[in-house]
């Protein structure tokens, strides 16, 4: 092997130890264990989390892990692919640059862990350089729009396959050779960048910025196959034709991907989300819900909510005044308002389909109306383009409430849990242990919920991830 980006990386994944994970890195890793599996639970009856159970039942094959939740075994690369789709289908799974990683990610590591009977300190690891190699190789391609107007027409998560082969082969052990087969055959596996299409097409079904279920099943089969003996292409990430040209991006920063690769962990950047909705209406939802819990306003006491807000919250994606389906739920900014104002249970609930046909929250959402806040953008260009970051760190609202013959303002600076770098934001671990319970609450007993909080958080000790799989059966 030579000194090219991807053989770099392939020989970083394998020669990687678990002693070689610093213990911030380690206790994320535990933390985005923790929240993706909620989350995978929390979005089993969804539209589209049932849908991808329903479609890897028929698919079947040998009992090789399990569909989160079911208790069934199927084949390990449709475990995969069920347990990307449930992990992503109420869209409240973290946040990692360039954006939504761990649903792509982590299903390939966990089902093959299961598969081979892998410890709690190789899953870890695993799921570790997922994440990394995911984040670096995406944030490598640019990230979104840094001010009004400038759009990227290529632009998606594609790059998230990449980080399911390099968890998938770690379980797997594959040595430099073959993980560099294996990065090989993915990155031809890998999605079209599909996010642009996606955010100026509001009614499209179940289709999402890009496909988790089909990603973790694709670095799955491509590992799998480089086991096996298939060739892949070893200069993927490299050269004036590799995968940034492939993915139609302008340019691509290749020291993004190798500087300090095992020493700065790119995965410390995660970020959570408080509620199952779009991250641009998280600094909205928690203005608007400061707003009526402070003063105790019911909703039909509320005549109008403004909200003003991030320029890309008025895309067609995210002004839909119809909800067919949880995923066009989870990206209306009026229903989520008016889900809000009814106090929902946060959690699966939310996208539930007696919510969603409640005449009482779709009377609610003609109240809302939208605005772009000036400030959002300016934070917006100043963060990435001239402090040049690969995330966003604020995101400021205003939300503006009539009622009772007055208006009700407050402006937020910062999203809940979605900024990492500003004092009482990030998610605690009490934070994140609670929203596991409100997203599993209809699905495990009080006794194998506390049982499985409390085997992710010192996963180190366990023996074999089957024993850990066996709790999420109902």
């Amino acid at each position: 092997m030579g000194n090219t980006i991807t053989e770099n990386v392939s020989k970083f994944c394998t020669e990687a130890e678990y002693g070689d994970l610093p213990q911030n890195a380690i206790h994320e890793t535990k933390r985005s264990i923790l929240d993706t599996i909620g989350c995978a639970l929390g979005g089993l009856e969804t539209d589209k989390g049932s849908l991808g159970i329903k479609f890897a039942q028929m698919a079947g094959g040998p009992p090789e892990a399990t569909i989160l939740g079911t208790g069934e075994k199927t084949a390990v690369s449709m475990a995969a692919f069920a347990n990307g789709e449930t992990m992503h289908a109420l869209d409240s799974e973290a946040l990692l640059p360039p954006g939504h990683v761990a649903a792509f990610v982590i299903p390939a590591p966990l089902a093959l862990a299961e598969m081979r009977n892998a410890s709690g300190k190789e899953l870890i690891l695993a799921v570790a350089l997922s994440l990394e190699v995911a984040s670096r190789i995406g944030t490598s391609l640019g990230g979104f729009r840094t001010k009004t107007g400038a759009q990227l027409r290529s632009y998606g998560f594609g790059s998230c396959i990449f980080g399911a082969a390099a968890g998938a082969g770690r379980i797997m052990r594959l040595d430099s050779e073959k993980m560099a087969d294996a990065f090989g055959i993915a990155g031809y596996f890998a999605p079209v960048p599909s996010h642009q299409k996606y955010v100026f097409t509001p009614y499209n079904g179940l289709q999402k910025y890009g496909p988790a279920g089909w990603t973790a099943q694709g670095g799955v089969t491509a590992a799998i196959l480089a086991e096996m003996g298939e060739r892949g292409d070893r200069s993927v990430l490299d050269g004036d034709y590799g995968f940034w040209a492939m993915n139609g991006s302008p340019s691509c920063n290749w020291d993004m991907i190798t500087d300090n690769l095992g020493t700065k962990w790119c995965l410390l950047q995660v970020k959570y989300k408080r509620w199952p909705a779009c991250a641009l209406m998280l600094s909205p939802l928690r203005a608007f819900t400061n707003i009526i819990e402070h003063n105790n306003l019911q909703p039909e006491e509320i005549v109008k909510v403004l909200v003003k807000n991030d320029a890309q919250n008025n895309e067609p994606q995210f002004l839909k005044k119809e909800v067919h389906n949880n995923c066009d739920a989870q990206n209306s900014i009026f229903y989520n308002i008016a889900v809000a104002a009814h106090r929902i249970k946060l959690g699966p609930l939310w996208q539930a389909r007696s919510t969603m046909e409640n005449p009482n929250i779709q009377a609610f959402m003609k109240k809302v109306k939208v605005e772009v806040y000036a400030k959002a953008d300016e934070v917006r260009y100043h963060e990435l383009t001239v402090e040049k970051r690969n995330y966003l760190n604020r995101r400021p609202a205003r939300v503006e409430v009539t009622a009772r013959g007055k208006v009700f303002a407050e402006e937020i600076e910062c999203a809940e849990w979605i900024t990492s770098e500003v004092p009482g934001y990030p998610a605690t671990d009490d934070d994140l242990i609670n929203k596991f319970r409100e997203n599993t609450e209809n699905v495990l007993s009080p006794g194998k919920t506390k049982k499985a909080i409390d085997m992710i958080m010192n996963l180190e000790k366990v023996n074999d991830t089957n024993e850990l799989i066996r709790v999420f059966i109902r």
